[in-house]
């Protein structure tokens, strides 16, 4: 398609443009001549291209300014390398003014970026790779007037030397001799040449110092090994983002299986709701490995007397509760266990002198069988002297301790009330004993520190009161060597104070807009512009735990996979219709799609 008179050479050669009144124009000024006659391309019967290649000869010859036009594509200027860097474009502005904070790159003919790479240029004073981060990537093309009703009616430019491909990225720094990260802060020479990084550069800004660190997975554009440290994970906590089946447990929990093999090896409690962290132990063995049902570490005498009026339903001034708080306090001065069992008898123990009831003795009576009935159906009075497990004790045994909520029909208020005794013997314990850390891991993390308003379960006091031991723990604990890693679906159903104590964080798909926006204000604009639809096993991490405190894209390497991944939503179906036609082979179970 012919493009219409003059509207396809740039403004500053059309006759009567800006650039061209008062003066000759700027490449004719090089050329040493004047501007020419349009008429049909030629001067003096010459053609205008032997001018123009005379007047640049000229034009050297008198030791005139080189401009980049002059010289043939070179090692600086076309598609070589510098210093073994592959060249993929030069800076530009469109407005003449170049910054060194935020760049725009112009990308070479064929040569492709995407969102998250990494692309580095030279220092401009000890030559060291200044990274920048890609933020996005679009293709720039010069409008034309006339280009919108062309396209109306259906008449499309195909111009494609007039389509360029930008790129917009931010600074990460330079990496000095002391292996400190610091900003750029000279300028940048204009259309400077900018390269990706490549393998060596990616890993001497990510990788974390010393040995003490564990596999998270690969960077996807070189392959790099990307690593966490652990002190940091421990010291700053962690938090694992992301939808149901994106990979966040899989990460969480190969994370584990990898800090728990370390030299030391990391010590784990974890707060398991449905069961998923039970195949750790096929993966580490039962010598490392203790699941244990989260009953099992009930302790009736830590049970504040509130509780049970709680559970009960009852006022302190009603002389049930009188009764109760009685027989409570003589199993105490007795140091006896709080069992159904002590407590019955305790309770027939109890006078109505001693609580100066001057009823009838049948409506005294009539109380007491209250009290009887809600101690046999209480679910925080255990039945049989049992004693309860020591989760401090268990972490000295075994690497990863996990406490199974998943069984059973009890009420959230219970749990709750349970979690608490057990984080807060854990915590107690690191504040006593210097030789004693461990990782709290909260699989959903929003049943035992939600946001409030957003997401209630359970009585509104034990759940206040776990929630209270979260946050010390997130604020507190990592200086007293218990770190806190916390998974979830949601970010804003978390408690707001407990996530933004996590320094460490791993987000594995797209979030919700209000999700993004909490990210984003936890960790910056620029982490959450980053985060977009994100494959399965995929992730975009940033932290403490890298070298740099920059977000990476990262493809997890699994190490173990969650109990449900073995029970697929297929294989329920499968299993069920094997059932009903009452076949003993198995059929074939197809992966789900």
């Amino acid at each position: 398609m012919v493009d219409p008179p003059g509207e396809d050479r740039p403004p500053s050669l059309l006759p009567g443009s800006a650039g061209g009144r008062g003066r000759p124009l700027l490449w004719l000024e090089l050329l040493g001549g004047h501007p020419p006659r349009h008429r049909e391309g030629r001067r003096g019967g010459q053609d205008l291209k032997e001018v123009h290649g005379r007047g640049l000869q000229g034009h050297r010859e008198q030791g005139g300014p080189t401009v980049r036009g002059d010289q043939p594509p070179g090692p600086l200027l076309g598609r070589g390398e510098v210093d073994g860097g592959v060249i993929v474009g030069h800076t530009y502005s469109e407005t003449g003014e170049y910054r060194i904070d935020e760049v725009t790159v112009v990308l070479l003919r064929g040569r492709e970026l995407a969102k998250g790479d990494l692309l580095y240029v030279k220092h401009p004073k000890n030559g060291s790779p200044v990274v920048y981060q890609v933020t996005r990537v679009y293709p720039h093309k010069r409008v034309r007037e006339y280009e919108e009703a062309l396209l109306k009616e259906g008449r499309i430019i195909g111009d494609p030397e007039d389509t360029t491909v930008h790129a917009s990225a931010y600074q990460w720094g330079w990496i000095d001799d002391d292996g400190s990260l610091r900003p750029l802060r000279y300028h940048l020479p204009p259309n400077t040449p900018v390269c990706i990084a490549e393998r060596d550069v990616v890993a001497r800004f990510t990788k974390p110092n010393g040995e003490w660190k564990l596999l998270l997975g690969t960077d996807p554009s070189t392959d790099l090994d990307v690593e966490l440290g652990v002190y940091s994970l421990i010291r700053q906590s962690c938090l694992i983002c992301g939808a149901v089946g994106t990979g966040k447990t899989t990460t969480a929990i190969s994370m584990v299986a990898r800090a728990a093999n370390l030299d030391p090896p990391v010590r784990f409690f974890v707060v398991d709701k449905d069961g998923e962290y039970s195949s750790l132990a096929g993966r580490l063995g039962p010598e490392k490995v203790l699941k244990v049902p989260w009953r099992r570490f009930f302790q009736p005498s830590d049970v504040p007397w509130e509780d049970y009026l709680a559970e009960f339903g009852w006022q302190k001034t009603w002389w049930n509760a009188k009764i109760l708080f009685k027989a409570l306090k003589i199993l105490y001065a007795q140091a006896s266990p709080v069992i159904k069992e002590n407590l019955e008898k305790a309770v027939g123990y109890v006078s109505a002198d001693s609580l100066g009831f001057s009823k009838k003795a049948d409506e005294f009576e009539n109380y007491r069988q209250q009290v009887l009935n809600a101690v046999g159906g209480s679910k925080l009075v255990p039945r049989g002297d049992l004693e309860p497990l020591d989760p401090v004790e268990l972490l000295g045994e075994r690497h990863v301790v996990i406490m199974d909520i998943s069984k059973g029909k009890d009420t959230w208020s219970q749990k709750h009330l349970v979690v608490a005794q057990v984080l807060r013997r854990i915590f107690g314990e690191a504040l006593d004993n210097r030789k004693f850390g461990c990782v709290i891991v909260l699989e959903e993390a929003m049943y035992y520190a939600p946001q409030r308003g957003v997401f209630d379960l359970g009585d509104k006091d034990t759940r206040g009161k776990l929630l209270g031991v979260v946050k010390e723990i997130a604020t507190n604990g990592g200086r007293n060597g218990v770190g806190l890693w916390i998974v979830t679906q949601r970010l804003a159903t978390v408690d707001k104070t407990v996530v933004t104590q996590c320094a460490n964080n791993i987000i594995c798909h797209s979030l919700e807009d209000l999700d993004k926006q909490r990210i984003g204000e936890i960790v910056g604009d620029k982490f959450a512009q980053l985060i977009g639809d994100l494959p399965q096993g995929e992730a975009i991490v940033k932290g403490t735990a890298l070298k740099c405190r920059f977000p990476i894209w990262v493809k997890v390497l699994p190490e173990v996979y969650p109990a449900s991944a073995i029970t697929t939503p297929m294989s329920r179906f499968i299993h069920m219709e094997q059932a009903s036609r009452g076949e003993a082979a198995p059929i074939q179970v197809i992966a789900d799609d």
